[in-house]
């Protein structure tokens, strides 16, 4: 079994997405959290915003013990980021990967947005947050079916946003509600908005995604464009969601108004997300996988 000794930039809240998610899974298959470094068999180690320090002390035992290493990187490697994995790094953070880069310590690391064009060492694999965080009971096909608008889009501004609302407005068959780079509306009113349309969207702003799934996922069907993001379980074009270009294109705006049109593919369409997410974006079945990759490379 393996002892887990935490490592997390000084003066930096936890993130409850992060090792705190991991915990009871972990502990649940006979493992431990020790306060203590030297009894640790192995480090996970938060890689952070790239602007922290460490405590010196933890990262000098890890250089000296060889102790292996899980890397926890959420850099927004977007897709207006030229950033290439690991980079950028801090002075404490390229001393432990300069050991784990010469043979000294062992490593896995798990890292988000990634980009599925590029290739990498076989030890770094993509990770998400789980997707659960708000969630209602799941809809009959009448509730979705007869609500007034086909899309909502309620967002910041970004040009990738833009360009998505700007296909749904030039299409007069659907009716939507657009509203971006508007002052923001509290929560509630925000998730109301979105109980008025068949449709919502998700569409990446400076990087590769936003956190409108976790919200919005029972409320209606997933509207999301196509991406190079590296995921592990992406939803798939009209199985679990409807994909578009970036632009969108007739095509995509012609099989959305059919989708929107369509109750019983609708509903499908909807109930599959809805699974979809509450299998494979769960707190517990993240953490899972995460241990799986821990122990094939480090234990």
């Amino acid at each position: 079994m393996i002892k887990f000794f935490i490592i997390s930039p000084k003066g930096v809240p936890v993130n409850p997405h992060l090792f705190p998610m991991f915990k009871p899974t972990f502990e649940a298959q006979g493992h431990t959290f020790t306060a203590d470094i030297t009894a640790a068999t192995c480090v996970l180690f938060d890689l952070h915003s790239r602007i922290s320090d460490y405590d010196q002390d933890e990262i000098d035992y890890v250089l000296s013990s060889g102790v292996p290493v899980a890397s926890f990187d959420e850099w927004d490697r977007g897709s207006l980021s030229n950033d290439v994995w690991p980079w950028p790094l801090t002075d404490q953070q390229e001393k432990i990967f300069e050991a784990i880069d010469s043979g000294k310590n062992k490593a896995v690391h798990l890292c988000r947005l990634l980009d599925k064009t590029k290739t990498y060492p076989p030890n770094l694999h993509p990770y998400e947050k789980p997707i659960l965080y708000y969630e209602e009971p799941l809809l009959t096909p009448d509730e979705l079916f007869d609500r007034r608008y086909d899309v909502c889009f309620i967002a910041n501004t970004s040009p990738q946003r833009e360009a998505v609302a700007a296909a749904l407005r030039s299409d007069k068959r659907l009716k939507c509600i657009i509203s971006l780079g508007r002052p923001k509306i509290p929560f509630n009113d925000w998730v109301n908005e979105h109980k008025k349309a068949k449709l919502f969207v998700s569409v990446s702003a400076g990087g590769y995604s936003n956190e409108r799934i976790q919200n919005l996922f029972s409320i209606s069907v997933l509207l999301q464009e196509r991406t190079d993001q590296l995921l592990l379980y992406p939803f798939s074009h009209s199985m679990n969601c409807l994909k578009v270009n970036q632009p969108p294109t007739q095509l995509d705006l012609q099989t959305i108004y059919e989708v929107v049109n369509d109750k019983k593919r609708l509903h499908e369409i909807y109930t599959n997300g809805y699974n979809f997410v509450r299998q494979f974006y769960s707190a517990g079945y993240i953490a899972n996988d995460i241990l799986q990759k821990i122990l094939n490379h480090i234990a």
